[in-house]
């Protein structure tokens, strides 16, 4: 038998083992049928008897793999490792065969600087055939091992083609009209690796960013779990980066995300969801900072040191924020609602205090106290309350005293700043405090 001959019988072997180890088509759409991992087991033990042979034929093979006409087969097996590799999944093999799974990622990370636009073409070819609109739904392994291929494809910052961009748009708005949260989630992901993979020029010139925020911005009501919640802001806030229009000087898609924060904060029972969104009120609150950076990395900073409190509070002090003063009276009424969350166990106590005093930083020590007038006299009357009863909820435990002595610290700083004679008497009153709690 000629070598040409032999090496057409092998690779004709290498594509059918690939073939072999792909997950089937679902006989049903995956949300009308309720799918259990123990669905996979046989699934599981093909994997664990095929993939050894197919590692076994590659490794055998190693120029057939490496030969630049054999495309069809790289774009073949790198649709299977990203199929195999995708997490989570419920199809996954489970922890004893995790070998398996990190002999996939080795093989991928092999391909990778062998793969060109041919196999590009082939694998995008796949992906258009298995998720379209009417057919995604029972193509378990296509689907999740696209967004695996979206973080292959988009490794060493490698921007997607306008013809990727708009495909990825397609299959993530088709993935998140599931009703299951896991697949609303895949395309959160979707829409995040093409904002952050994408060209600027080519998102704006489509209204990506328009599409993928009212699509999210609709479905930010839900109070789901954290990570899910942080990914949906996040790529919010994504968006934000790319709507071209925006300024702080009128009401915008930044008021619409913080009036919803706000609302959501005020509604939600889970302390560590609100410390969550307390950080992206806080994050908005500087978005349109010329110094953005500069204040980021201030807040980003231990507060227990000295030195980096009053250097965050001198750096927010100077914010200029128009929509800062549209808040104001709004972050100050949260405050003193989520401020019964104080109440709770030390750690979310401690957490919160965090949160809150960055939030305070950002959104109310940079406005001149005649513009907040009442409201803050209301605010330290209700917040000081609440803290001094949290120090005795706590019994004066040494990071929630700490915590405490520097909010008041910022009051004082704050009060002490400003000529407004009718609020002096706070900053008096709660320097007196100071010396009593730590008694």
């Amino acid at each position: 038998m000629s070598c040409d001959a032999n090496d057409e019988r092998q690779l004709g072997l290498i594509c059918d083992q690939v073939q072999l180890c792909m997950l089937p088509a679902l006989k049903n759409d995956l949300d009308a049928v309720q799918l259990l991992p123990a669905q996979f087991e046989d699934f599981h033990s093909l994997l664990r008897q095929e993939l050894p042979r197919l590692y076994d034929l590659l490794q055998q093979n190693e120029e057939i793999l490496s030969n630049a006409s054999n495309q069809k087969l790289r774009a073949q097996l790198v649709l299977l490792l990203c199929e195999l590799t995708a997490s989570p999944t419920i199809y996954r093999l489970s922890a004893e065969a995790e070998y398996l799974l990190q002999n996939a990622n080795q093989l991928l990370r092999r391909l990778s600087p062998i793969c060109q636009s041919g196999e590009e073409s082939h694998i995008f070819s796949y992906y258009e055939q298995k998720l379209h609109k009417d057919s995604w739904k029972r193509q378990l392994g296509a689907i999740h091992g696209f967004v695996s291929y979206l973080e292959y494809y988009c490794a060493n910052d490698k921007k997607m083609s306008i013809k990727m961009l708009t495909f990825s748009l397609a299959v993530a708005l088709n993935v998140r009209e599931c009703h299951q949260s896991d697949y609303k989630q895949l395309g959160v992901r979707i829409f995040s690796r093409m904002l952050s993979h994408s060209h600027a020029a080519d998102i704006q010139q489509l209204n990506v960013q328009g599409v993928i925020y009212e699509n999210l911005f609709r479905d930010a009501y839900t109070m789901d779990s954290e990570d899910v919640t942080i990914s949906v802001w996040n790529c919010l806030c994504q968006c934000l980066d790319h709507f071209t229009d925006l300024d702080s000087f009128t009401w915008n898609q930044c008021d619409d995300m913080l009036e919803r924060l706000i609302h959501n904060v005020s509604l939600s029972s889970n302390a560590q969801l609100s410390i969550c969104l307390l950080q992206f009120i806080t994050q908005l609150g500087y978005y349109f900072a010329l110094n953005r950076s500069e204040v980021r990395d201030a807040l980003a900073n231990d507060f227990s040191h000295s030195h980096h409190m009053a250097a965050c509070r001198n750096v927010c002090s100077s914010l200029n924020v128009s929509t800062n003063y549209r808040w104001a009276k709004g972050i100050l009424q949260m405050l003193v609602l989520e401020s019964e969350k104080l109440l709770q166990g030390p750690d979310v106590c401690i957490q919160m205090l965090n949160a809150m005093q960055r939030c305070y930083l950002v959104h109310i020590v940079p406005i001149p106290l005649p513009a907040l007038n009442t409201h803050l006299r209301e605010f330290l009357t209700k917040f000081v309350a609440v803290l001094l009863e949290c120090l005795v909820v706590h019994n004066k435990a040494k990071p929630i005293l700490q915590l405490t002595q520097q909010f008041i610290d910022i009051f004082i700083y704050q009060l002490n700043s400003s000529p407004a004679g009718h609020l002096k008497y706070f900053a008096t009153a709660l320097s007196g405090l100071q010396q009593v709690i730590v008694k």
